[in-house]
């Protein structure tokens, strides 16, 4: 695999985001099963390869959705727009551990605090729940693809973010009401939206919103 990131960092990618390539990704069937480990580089790159990943749709107290931008130099899907968090779970027993998604969501705490500096102490583990789960296939050029069994998990908190700018471009709190203008007017500006956050809007969105400042249920 030293030679294949190196060719990355050749081709001027980012050097943080091509060393993230090597980490061991969970391979799996249509129905979630574990059939194997493979690196988020081969996972990625031509045909795919189908393996578990997550989307955190985080709202705060006020029922807020946390939204982000991608950085600008990430390998896959540069500077698009998508949800809180979205990253894989690794090939780890801790975060292979299917009872209550628990795997899942210790993949979603860590790529939280990684990405936004968000604090484990203000996202324990048992304020997440899983909402659903879906596959999509989303080629975003020749070379590389998403090809994932999503699982997607809510959260509302209110937590003080510390951007890493390496991760995220920016972000956005958008509420139930502003998020269709919200999501018009992005588009207007010529940035598009990340192919998995448009299944989770057509899939989910709908019956994940808090009303107001009460919990979500």
């Amino acid at each position: 695999l030293g030679a294949q990131t190196k060719s990355l960092i050749d081709a001027g990618h980012d050097e943080s985001q091509t060393a993230m390539m090597a980490e061991a990704v969970i391979l799996v069937d249509g129905k979630d099963r574990v059939i194997g480990a493979e690196s988020k580089l081969e996972a990625h790159r031509g045909k795919g390869k189908l393996h578990r990943a997550f989307s955190v749709l985080l709202y705060d107290m006020d029922g807020r959705l946390l939204l982000q931008r991608r950085a600008l130099h990430k390998i896959t899907f540069p500077g698009i727009w998508a949800n809180s968090c979205c990253s894989h779970p690794l090939y780890t027993d801790d975060e292979m551990e299917l009872d209550g998604d628990l795997g899942v969501i210790r993949a979603a705490v860590r790529k939280l605090e990684q990405e936004l500096g968000i604090s484990p102490l203000q996202i324990p583990l048992s304020s997440f729940r899983l909402v659903g789960r879906f596959q999509y296939l989303a080629r975003m050029n020749e070379e590389w693809v998403e090809s994932e069994l999503d699982h997607v998990i809510v959260i509302q908190s209110d937590v003080d973010l510390e951007i890493n700018a390496n991760e995220v471009h920016e972000i956005a709190w958008v509420g139930r009401d502003e998020f269709a203008d919200w999501c018009a007017a992005t588009k207007q500006r010529g940035e598009d939206f990340a192919p998995w956050f448009g299944g989770i809007c057509d899939l989910f969105i709908d019956k994940c919103w808090p009303d107001g400042n009460s919990e979500i249920v």
